[in-house]
Formats: C-alpha cells, structure tokens, sequence
C-alpha cells in the first residue's frame, strides 16, 4: 500500500504539478525576502530528439560585464538554380565521363542517368568565392537538395564547404565539413588537413542512417564552427539533428583552412557504380553567424550576385561597354554622333564611349545606356542601385569648330531607350538628374588634352537612385554654344553600384 505524506512548511502545504512533479516556485516578493530570490538557468531546447533521441539544449552566454551575447546573420551567398546555363560569374565546373545539366530549378549531376559510371567518373560545381572560418563565429549552408534513388555502391554524392584550393574531382575533399551520401547512407564529414572524422546521421529511433524519399527535396543545413559541425535536415516537419562532429583532440580547428567554398559534386570510386542516381541541387544559401558586421542591401546583392558583371542566367562577363578583346587586349570602340532615341555609342553599363562632337546644339544627346535585365523565369529580377558615377574625358582627334559647353544629366527609369519615352499606364518617361559635370571644349582643342571640368565624380551619398528591372539609365550630354564640325571626344565613365 502506497504511504501518502504531506509536505507542510510553517503554513502551507507544497503542491504537485499536473505531470507528478513537485511544484516549485522561485520567491517573487523581493521587498520583504530579498535573500531568498531563487535563480533559474535560461536554455533553449534547439533539436527535441527526434532522431538522436536526447534533447539537445543550449544556453545564452553573458559576457564579463554581464551582457548577454547576441549576433546576427549575415548573408554571404544565395542562389537559385533558376535558369538553363552556367553562372560562370559565380561558379566553377568540373567533370569526367558522367555529365551535369543546368535546368529550371536544379543542377543535376549524372544528368544521364547512366547506370553503373566508370571508377574516376565525376561531375560537380563549386564557388568561385571563398567564405570565412574563423574564431567563434559559425559557417554554415543551408542546401536544398535532393537524390534521384537510394544509395548506390561506390558513389558519392557530397556537399558542403571544401578547402579554397577544392576543384571538383573524383577525389573527396582534403578539408572542410559537408554531407556525404554513400552506399551506407547519409553522413556528417569533418576533415582537416586530409583527416576524416565520419558521423553517420540516425534514424527517428536512434540507430541506422536516416532514410529519404527518392526525388524529394529535403533542406539541408550544414554548421560549420571553430570546434565543432553539424548536419540537420528539415523534412517539413521542423529541423532535426542527424549528427554532431565534435572537434578531435589532436586537432586545432574542425576544419583548418579559412577560406571555403560551397560545392555539390558527384563521384565514383574504386569500381563501377552500382546503378544510377543523380544529384539535383535545388539552392543554396551561404551565411555567417556570430557576427556583428552590417552591410548595406546594395553591398550584399553584389556579394551573392556579383560585381560589376552580367546576372545569372543572362550573358556573362562584364556589363561595361568597351571594344572587342583579344588576347587580353581593348580594341578601340567605334565613334559616333549621339542622339535623343538611341544608344548612337553603344550600350554598356559604364565603360568607354567616343563621341563624335557634331550633336546639334541645345540637342540632348545619350552618351552611355544600359537596360537592367528585365525579370525572366531564368533571371531573378533585381534593382540597380546607383550609388556614385566618375566621369573623364580628353580629346582623341582633334576639334572644329566649337567652342561649346558640355552639360551632364543622368536618365533614368524611362521603358525604353529613347528619351522621348512618355508616361503612361504601362509605360515610363525618363526621371533626369542634372550632374555637376560641366565641360569646356575650346574651339580647336588639341588632340590628347583632356577636357576641362571642375568636378569628376558625384556621389549619390544616402540618396541612391534605383532603377527596375527593365528600365533604362542613362548618361546624356546637351552642348552649349558653338557646334562642332568634327572630332572625338571620349568618355570614360565609371558607375559604382549594387544590385538587390
């Protein structure tokens, strides 16, 4: 027979919580009991078991001057895998025997499916940019991916983070932290200086390795900290811990290079393939965590989508207007006479452009124009964001005529290119800015004299101007004065921007 006993203080009785704990409460009245104030440890519950099978808590930290400890993320990379080619601005590929294939929605390695790929096959992308290691603070990927069928033997499927010298190759990383699928399953890798430490993720019930539904897209986050790694997998029920990589004894660091970039790559090994799967990445996005460092829209876009260069899924290379290249070298671009309704000198987004000096007088005519990429299933649709714009000329043959001022003025916003374009429902009229660029052309100034003026750059400072996707901005000029019968001035033009 069970004995039931009372807990009595001086004057009450101690309660039981609905689950059979004792109940207990910390003392609340400070004005009359202020020794006897109880503490409590603050955690948080960041993976509830369902996998590992033990709650994994963490607790806040205070700093020496009892400040508790907080940071934020800041996003080092993000990229959809939305369009049909290469991101050579962005990545790098490699591959041998078995092919990769860029589509509407995935990279795909093994996109021939073929069936049992020779020993040595590969195929994989990596990023051009490397991304930091260091300290406290923590590294980590969050990948949406998926895998065509169950593991097969000798292929590898890996992502994650490799050291910066890391080509995709038939060859495992020699550092760094990421997913492996291998014949056994799905697992965590820690390796530093070409030391592997191997963690395989569990099943709900805490043995095995964790299963997946073939061609299902499972987001993936890889964690990557000073001394330690994990791997979590969200399967749309919430985030669960499959496996946690503590930093080996013998070593300094979980992973020892600094720099790192994100790969997805798919390998065979020692013997033939065992049946076909594929690798398809989805996105991914790439992000540092700890840190305080702030950074402006602008200045983040450039960083995931590239500076100064063409955007994913458009033409690649730089979007300045320049001459052909040859090996390496500028030719000289084509003068030309400007006009009010077309880019006369070509388009680019900064660049080098000859003006042939005999626009009418009182004229406006467009030196520089460049159309943000309009938005496309395959092209993000993203904002220019013009923050500064240098302007330098000299004189490249000789002029007549003149003398005449030269003013400057940026178009922009306007749906077409020609400054003509009128407001409308579906359409816009160019918004204008008049600059602080005002130069002196003398009457038969000599070739390679540069152009008067008293002012080279302007900048926008906390008022930038954006401009849409598929909207025009321009950098347009109206002489004063005198017209020119001939000669070539030219402009050299320097946009500093972002995209968002």
């Amino acid at each position: 027979m069970a004995l039931d006993a009372n807990i009595r203080g001086t004057s009450n009785l101690a309660e039981v919580a609905l689950g059979g704990q004792l109940l207990v409460q910390p003392e609340t009245n400070a004005t009359d009991y202020p020794e006897r104030i109880g503490g409590m440890k603050h955690y948080g519950a960041n993976d509830e078991g369902d996998a590992t099978g033990v709650v994994r808590l963490a607790s806040p930290e205070v700093d020496v001057d009892f400040r508790q400890r907080v940071s934020q993320d800041l996003i080092l990379d993000d990229h959809i895998f939305n369009y049909t080619a290469q991101d050579t601005g962005k990545h790098l590929s490699a591959a041998g025997t078995i092919a990769s294939t860029w589509t509407v929605g995935n990279f795909t390695t093994n996109s021939g499916n073929t069936a049992a790929p020779a020993a040595g096959s590969f195929a994989g992308i990596a990023t051009w940019a490397m991304f930091p290691n260091t300290g406290t603070q923590t590294l980590s990927a969050d990948v949406t991916a998926a895998f065509s069928a169950q593991p097969t033997t000798n292929t590898f499927i890996e992502f994650g983070f490799a050291g910066a010298s890391y080509v995709p190759s038939a060859a495992a990383p020699t550092d760094g932290v990421f997913a492996r699928l291998d014949s056994a399953g799905l697992k965590l890798v820690a390796v530093n200086a070409s030391t592997e430490t191997v963690v395989a993720a569990p099943l709900a019930n805490g043995t095995g390795v964790w299963a997946y539904t073939n061609d299902k897209k499972y987001q993936f986050i890889i964690y990557l900290g000073g001394v330690v790694a994990q791997l979590w997998v969200n399967d749309g029920t919430g985030a669960i811990l499959l496996a946690n990589i503590p930093m080996p004894a013998a070593q300094g660091r979980i992973a020892s290079a600094q720099g790192m970039r994100f790969f997805f790559n798919q390998r065979v090994t020692t013997g033939a393939a065992g049946g076909a799967i594929q690798g398809k990445l989805g996105a991914y996005n790439v992000r540092l965590g700890g840190s305080n460092v702030t950074s402006t829209i602008s200045t983040q876009g450039n960083r995931i989508f590239g500076s100064y260069q063409g955007a994913s899924g458009g033409a690649m290379g730089t979007a300045a207007r320049f001459g052909t290249i040859t090996t390496g070298n500028e030719a000289n671009v084509t003068a030309a006479v400007p006009t009010t309704t077309t880019a006369a000198l070509g388009s680019g987004l900064g660049g080098t452009f000859w003006e042939t000096v005999t626009l009418a007088v009182n004229t406006d005519g467009i030196i520089m124009s460049y159309q943000v990429p309009a938005a496309t299933v395959s092209i993000p649709g993203r904002r220019l964001v013009l923050r500064g714009i240098y302007l330098n000329s000299y004189v490249q043959t000789v002029i007549v005529g003149g003398p005449y001022t030269a003013e400057w003025f940026l178009a922009f916003g306007h749906t077409a290119v020609s400054l003509a374009t009128t407001e409308g429902a579906a359409t816009k009229a160019p918004r204008r800015i008049a600059l602080p660029f005002v130069q002196q052309v003398t009457a038969a100034q000599a070739v390679n004299t540069t152009v008067a003026q008293p002012q080279t750059f302007c900048d926008f400072g906390d008022a930038p101007i954006f401009i849409n996707p598929g909207e025009f901005l321009q950098l347009c000029t109206r002489h004063i004065g005198t017209v020119g019968t001939s000669g070539t001035v030219v402009h050299r033009v320097t946009p500093v921007y972002g995209w968002e």
